[in-house]
C-alpha cells in the first residue's frame, strides 16, 4: 500500500504540478483546492502527510493546521509560504508543522521533504511501540546505561539513526552529547563517512565562519592558498556542532541556508559548494529560552530541532553510575596496564553523590583515584575532598535535623534526591532573596527549569 499525500494549493497549475510529481514517484495523491474541500478530505480520508498552503480562498493553512493538530496530533503538516515569508513559517512550526517550503517550490525539493516527512512519522509511530529490546541492551556503542531514562536515548538514536533529519541534543555540560552524536553516526548508513567535530564555543567568532565554511585564497591577509571548511570535509558523513548557542546571529543566517539548502559559499568564493552532510547538533543552553530572548533564530532553532534527543544529568539516573564506573575503570586498565578493584560500599555510596559535572566529573574523579590507588584497590580517600565530603556526610554534619531528611536511609535514593534538590532550590531562592533569575543562575539551571521545580516541589514561591 503506498503512502498517501493530501495537497491543499488554490492554483490550479501548480497544484497539478506536484501532484504529478508525487505519482511519479509512487505516492497517492489526494487534492483540494480550499478550506472546504481540504476538510472534506481530512474527515472521509487516511493520508500520511498534508501539503498546505498558507493563503487560500476561504480560510489559511494556519487555521486548518491549528484544528487537525488537535484533531490529529500523529499526523504530519508541511506548509507553503511565499518566499521570505518567514513569520509564517516560524508559527506553523510552533504549531506543530513539521516544516515549511517557500515558493516557487522545485520538484527535487518537494520529493526530498515528501520523504523526510514519511521517515519523520515512521520515526514518530516506532517511538509508540515496545523498548523491550532495548530495555536489554544496556550498552550503545561508546555510551552505558540501565536506566529508563538512558534507554528512551538509545531507542531515540537507533529510530532516527538512519533518517536524514538534523537531530539536535540538549543537556547539562559533561552529560554525554558528544558520545551521543557519535553513536547516531555510527548507527546510520554514515558510518563508514566521515564525522567531523566543531566545538563553536572554542573557536573565535570571526574565524568560525572560514572553519565551517572554508575559504578561497586572498580572501583575506594570510589566507595564501584554499581551504576546505568542515561542512566540505564532511561531506557524505556527519557534521557535529557542539555548543550551538554560542554562536553569532550573523552566522546563524548562513547556517540557517546551508541546512535548508545544503549550500553554500567559501569565503571569498563565487562559486557555490553543494553537501551531503548530516547535522546534529548541542548545546547546554535552553535554546528555546534564548529564541524568546531574541538571541537565538527562532527559523534555526525550529530547523536544528526536527528530533531533540534529551540527555539526563547524571543525578536523575543513579542507578548508571556502577556502569559507568566500571567502563571508566577499564579504559583506565587498558591505558595504565593494571587492574583495579573497588572497595566495598563505596559504589553505593558514590551514587548519593550529586555529580554536577556528570560523567566528564565521574571521569576525573576515578582517574585521579586509579592514580593514587594502593595496589589497584580504588577507596573513598583517593577521590576529590568535594567528594569524600558529600559520600561521608561530613558536609551536612552540622545542618538541623529538617535538613537531614535527604540522608535518611529508611527512604528511596529517588526519593533521597528529589529531597537534596528540594534544599537546594530553597537555599539558593533565600541566598538570591527571592530572584528566581539570580537563583536559577546560582544552581546553574534555566530560569525556565527553576520554574518548573518551583511547581514541582509545590513551593511556596510567588512567580515572577
Amino acid at each position: 500500500m503506498s503512502d498517501t499525500v493530501l495537497i491543499v494549493e488554490d492554483n490550479h497549475k501548480l497544484r497539478r504540478l506536484m501532484v504529478l510529481t508525487l505519482e511519479k514517484e509512487g505516492y497517492t495523491v489526494l487534492q483540494a483546492a480550499d478550506g472546504v474541500e481540504a476538510e472534506h478530505q481530512f474527515q472521509n480520508h487516511h493520508f500520511d502527510v498534508a501539503l498546505m498552503d498558507i493563503l487560500l480562498p476561504d480560510t489559511t493553512g494556519i487555521k486548518l493546521l491549528e484544528n487537525w493538530v488537535t484533531e490529529r496530533p500523529n499526523g504530519c503538516y508541511i506548509l507553503c509560504t511565499a518566499y521570505g515569508d518567514v513569520e509564517d513559517a516560524v508559527q506553523a512550526m510552533k504549531i506543530g508543522a513539521f516544516d515549511y517550503l517557500t515558493k516557487p517550490i522545485q520538484a527535487e525539493e518537494l520529493k526530498i521533504v515528501i520523504k523526510q516527512a514519511l521517515e519523520w512519522q515512521r520515526t514518530r509511530e516506532d517511538e509508540q511501540l515496545s523498548h523491550e529490546n532495548v530495555a536489554q541492551q544496556n550498552h550503545l556503542h561508546d555510551m552505558v546505561g540501565k536506566s529508563e531514562q538512558m534507554h528512551e536515548v538509545f531507542g531515540l538514536i537507533q529510530r532516527v539513526a538512519n533518517q536524514n533529519v538534523t537531530v539536535l541534543l540538549q543537556g547539562e555540560s559533561g552529560t554525554g552529547k558528544s558520545r551521543c552524536a557519535q553513536a547516531i553516526h555510527l548507527e546510520s548508513d554514515r558510518a563508514d563517512e566521515p564525522f567531523v567535530k566543531v566545538n563553536c564555543a572554542a573557536i573565535p567568532s570571526q574565524l568560525l565562519e572560514s572553519e565551517l565554511f572554508g575559504y578561497q585564497k586572498g580572501a583575506f591577509t594570510g589566507a595564501t592558498q584554499n581551504q576546505k571548511g568542515k561542512f566540505e570535509v564532511a561531506d557524505g558523513g556527519t557534521l557535529f556542532l557542539d555548543e550551538i548557542g554560542d554562536i553569532t546571529m550573523e552566522l546563524q543566517a548562513k547556517l540557517l541556508q546551508v541546512t535548508q539548502e545544503k549550500t553554500f559559499y567559501p569565503l571569498g568564493s563565487n562559486e557555490e559548494k553543494k553537501v551531503d552532510v548530516r547535522i546534529i547538533a548541542a548545546t547546554n543552553r535552553d535554546l528555546s529560552e534564548m529564541v524568546q530572548k531574541g538571541d537565538f533564530r527562532e527559523d534555526l532553532y525550529y530547523r536544528l530541532n526536527i528530533i531533540g534527543i534529551h540527555l539526563p544529568p547524571l543525578r536523575e539516573r543513579p542507578d548508571d553510575i556502577p556502569l559507568l564506573a566500571e567502563q571508566v575503570a577499564k579504559q583506565l586498565e587498558s591505558e595504565h596496564g593494571r587492574s583495579y578493584t573497588i572497595e566495598q560500599g563505596l559504589m553505593s555510596a558514590l551514587t548519593n553523590y550529586s555529580w554536577p559535572g556528570n560523567i566528564r566529573e565521574l571521569h576525573n574523579a576515578f582517574s585521579r583515584a586509579c592514580v593514587l590507588s594502593v595496589d589497584g584497590k580504588i577507596k573513598i580517600d583517593d577521590f576529590p575532598k568535594e567528594i569524600q565530603d558529600r559520600v561521608d556526610g561530613e558536609e551536612i554534619s552540622n545542618v538541623g535535623e529538617d535538613e537531614m531528611i535527604f540522608k535518611d536511609p529508611s527512604l528511596p535514593l529517588p526519593d533521597q534526591l528529589e529531597n537534596y534538590e528540594q534544599k537546594a532550590i530553597e537555599d539558593a531562592l533565600t541566598k538570591a532573596e527571592g530572584v528566581q533569575s539570580k537563583a536559577a543562575e546560582i544552581l546553574g539551571i534555566s530560569r525556565q527549569s527553576l520554574l518548573y521545580k518551583i511547581r514541582k516541589y509545590e513551593l511556596d514561591i510567588e512567580e515572577e
